[in-house]
């Protein structure tokens, strides 16, 4: 029927698409590949180091880049998979309900199985999306049973004989073929087919008396051995049938239709039915003895590696409990199978069949086997299989040998820093770069990043800021886009944590344009580029861009290495979660994402909510969320991480300036002022100022609140950090509305300006107030652009110039000079040499 269908779709001139599926198929993972082929079927894979350092995409991200692909596609589109049966990965149901309920209209899914599909039929049912048709519709009845058994024996047998039929086989065209065939050589079929159950068993026993009995001896030689194969072409059954008669044979079974199912349009490589593969391997295993056919299977072994078909050489090879051909094969394809992502499941697999035998792989295929782990997220069972493949080093030489110690180095080092041991990652790290020669850039910049990050967790960040250049420079050889990108967003865990967030914004959202542009909104490195400019907008005050960013970053986020770039993601769901642009932000799922990291992150995670909760008026949820990690706590004071004791800190003052225990809380965070300050961590002074501006609101001097707000804003002016005092828009326009201009004392034009835009937003009804922050913000403006001469005389002032040395550069008279000053002054709006040169920098008209 599917292949009817098929032909049909081709007539009428719709995109078809057909996959059958083989034992080989039996994870989501390889099905999903051969979807993945129509998009680059021309493609070979190839490899560049930097691919180490991709997290392992998720099926749900890949399966929207083929779903794309197919959108992409003009008119109806038809996906055919047969044999869906063949894949038993339990994840299937999700990938085909994915492919069902993601596309559109245009697309129609076609799959046969002789189990049930995993697909979510009722909620399919309820959309019209599905038509199923199992036994009862595509089984024969009668009349069909007639047609296939040829009007002789449909004679032989009856009506009631046809009707037997039926019942026993439910209607089932495989089963009544078995019949045909059997019941056609039987010279009293009607008594044999009453003695026929139908069972998997009797057909067994009737294949072996009837069918199998009746062929040439050659023949069923030849069905024996073929039947070793999960599938078959013409060239391969002439390498397993060693001189047979294999062309004759195969068109035997094909002109007879003897349950040989094509595989390919092409119709050059076939497989056998399973039920009658399934009696064909019991007969071989017992008529031609293992011998036989194990050097049959190392045979298939061998001819597939000829062709560069791994997967199946790989297999037949182990199959053959032939670790040696299994071993070989894998160390020349080891590199390409982790760092393509081919199949890691598979790879995995095999590599653990071999050491469960007692075999003992390659060494390059243990170096991989141990990355493949690392992509599965299996760090603690990395580092078993590190320990175990040290050991293996430790007793050789050369220097192949000492090449792979400095790559499992690196191996080591970066799963230190995914596990959050920092300071074994630097340990190691520095040991690394100290001997670093000829290495592969990516090598180096992994192994620098690593580093650079053990540092900023410590707030180090001069130390940090020397290992990311270091990471630069290296991958600046590699002339890769996506180099540029891992390095640049690890590097700016020092600009977050310094606070610097508007440099942080133009940075991250190039860097991300950049990148969409070449390697599209699927490569992984745009989600953890997307996490970064999330925080960076949202903090920035860019609501709408940060909901955007969450948007492309929380596809991935799970498979995201390290947990900082994660909790950049989290931070910003956070804070807009509960708000106009919060829809679909769900904080169960954001629990979800946490908790397959390091336990700091969960932590994280709820301190972000308490804080989010806090702003919202929603302190008993706050508290709630205060117990379920124990704020305030020994255990939480004992935090081993900087950031996430700065987190827990200020989470616990924050809930106490909020229930009125002001004293404590002062006095911690006057500390925490201290040590940010020393630090040199400015965005989390803007945070602690504004604390203690609250605390001073709610106290017995809320004068000293006017004191806190223009000294947060001189720190944040510069960082064009807006957030924190958005969330607290109303505290402070009753500050600014009972305080005078003259009381705010600002030092800058960067502060003023600074200060006029955050007010905007704020609901200040003080018309007075309202004027005088006009007034600031006019101070910003220029009445007129200058002429070329005068900003000439702009960079002269600046460079300490007397009106008598500007005449005489300018070869004009001081009364001419003093007249060109005059009318810069105008246009500049200011009254003398000084705040020409301050308002001028301002406004970029002379280099700072």
């Amino acid at each position: 029927m599917l292949t009817a269908l098929y032909n049909d779709a081709v007539s009428r001139g719709i995109s078809t698409f057909w996959i059958c599926l083989s034992d080989f198929d039996d994870t989501s993972e390889r099905v999903l590949a051969r979807f993945e082929y129509f998009m680059n079927p021309d493609v070979d894979s190839h490899f560049r180091t930097e691919d180490m350092h991709k997290s392992d995409e998720p099926v749900e991200q890949r399966l929207d880049r083929v779903i794309e692909f197919f959108s992409r596609i003009e008119g109806p589109v038809m996906l055919f998979i047969d044999n869906l049966d063949y894949c038993i990965d339990e994840t299937l149901g999700a990938l085909i309900n994915h492919l069902v309920f993601g596309t559109g209209s245009q697309f129609f899914l076609m799959l046969a199985s002789t189990k049930e599909p995993m697909v979510n039929f009722s909620r399919a049912m309820l959309a019209g999306l599905v038509a199923r048709y199992g036994f009862e519709e595509l089984g024969l009845n009668r009349d069909g049973a007639r047609q296939l058994f040829g009007q002789s024996l449909a004679d032989a047998l009856g009506e009631r004989g046809l009707e037997r039929a039926v019942e026993v086989s439910e209607g089932w065209p495989a089963a009544l073929r078995l019949m045909q065939i059997i019941l056609a050589k039987s010279s009293a079929p009607e008594q044999m087919l009453e003695e026929f159950s139908g069972a998997d068993a009797d057909l067994a026993q009737m294949l072996s008396e009837q069918l199998i009995g009746s062929f040439d001896p050659e023949f069923s030689k030849f069905l024996f051995t073929i039947s070793l194969v999960k599938s078959f072409t013409g060239p391969l059954c002439q390498v397993l049938c060693r001189g047979q008669n294999t062309d004759g044979f195969l068109q035997q079974l094909i002109s007879n239709n003897l349950f040989i199912i094509p595989l390919s349009r092409r119709r050059d490589e076939y497989r056998l039915h399973s039920l009658f593969r399934g009696y064909l391997i019991d007969q071989a295993r017992q008529r031609l003895g293992e011998p036989y056919c194990r050097q049959t299977l190392l045979a298939a072994s061998s001819w597939f590696e000829e062709r560069g078909r791994w997967v199946e050489a790989i297999d037949y090879a182990l199959e053959a409990a032939d670790n040696r051909i299994a071993v070989a094969c894998l160390e020349r394809v080891a590199a390409n199978f982790v760092r393509d992502k081919g199949d890691l499941s598979k790879y995995i697999n095999w590599v653990e069949r071999i050491l469960a035998s007692g075999g003992e792989p390659g060494l390059e295929t243990d170096y991989w086997y141990v990355w493949a782990l690392v992509f599965h997220r299996r760090y603690d069972y990395a580092e078993k299989q590190l320990d175990r493949l040290s050991r293996r080093l430790e007793s050789g030489t050369g220097s192949q040998l000492a090449g792979i110690r400095r790559r499992v180095d690196i191996i080591r080092i970066t799963c230190a820093t995914y596990t959050d041991h920092h300071e074994e990652a630097r340990r190691q790290g520095l040991v690394w770069l100290e001997e670093r020669g000829e290495d592969d850039p990516f090598d180096v910049a992994t192994v620098a990043c690593g580093v650079g990050i053990s540092f900023a967790q410590e707030f180090d960040f001069l130390n940090a800021r020397k290992n990311f250049a270091i990471a630069h420079s290296s991958i600046r050889q590699s002339s890769s886009d996506y180099g540029m990108a891992w390095v640049s967003v690890l590097s700016a865990l020092v600009e977050i944590h310094e606070g610097d967030f508007g440099h942080a914004y133009n940075k991250s959202t190039e860097a991300l344009k950049r990148v969409r542009q070449t390697s599209g909104d699927y490569a992984g490195i745009v989600s953890t580029l997307a996490s970064w400019a999330a925080l960076a907008a949202v903090e920035t005050g860019r609501d709408a861009e940060a909901a955007e960013f969450v948007r492309l970053s929380m596809g991935r986020l799970q498979t995201h290495g390290v947990v900082d770039t994660v909790a950049h993601a989290l931070n910003t769901a956070v804070k807009l979660w509960a708000g106009p642009l919060g829809d679909g932000i769900s904080i169960s799922k954001l629990r979800d994402i946490a908790e397959g990291f390091p336990q700091r992150l969960s932590v994280m995670l709820s301190c972000f909510i308490i804080q989010r909760l806090l702003r919202l008026g929603r302190l008993d949820g706050a508290i709630d969320e205060a117990k379920r990690i124990g704020l305030g706590s020994e255990t939480a004071r004992e935090n081993r991480f900087p950031l996430t004791r700065f987190l827990l800190d200020q989470t616990q003052s924050d809930l106490e300036v909020v229930q009125g225990r002001l004293a404590q809380a002062d006095a911690r965070i006057a500390r925490m002022v201290e040590h940010a300050k020393e630090q040199g961590r400015y965005g989390h002074l803007v945070e602690l100022t504004l604390l203690q501006m609250t605390s001073a609101l709610r106290s017995a001097h809320p004068e000293n609140g006017a004191k806190y707000l223009v000294r947060a804003v001189t720190f944040a002016a510069k960082r064009r950090y807006f957030r924190p005092f958005r969330e607290r828009s109303d505290l402070i326009a009753g500050l600014v509305n009972e305080s005078k201009a003259k009381n705010w004392g600002f030092a800058s034009a960067e502060e003023k300006e600074f200060f006029a835009e955050l007010c905007k937003g704020l609901p200040i009804a003080n018309s007075s107030v309202l004027e005088q922050i006009d007034g600031l913000d006019g101070e910003m403006k220029l009445l007129e652009t200058p002429t070329p001469r005068e900003l000439e005389l702009l960079q002269l002032i600046d460079a300490g110039l007397s009106n008598q040395q500007l005449a005489d550069r300018l070869f004009v008279s001081v009364a001419t000079v003093k007249w060109h000053l005059y009318n810069l002054y105008s246009k500049l709006n200011v009254a003398n040499r000084a705040s020409a040169i301050a308002k001028a920098r301002a406004l970029n008209l002379i280099s700072n």
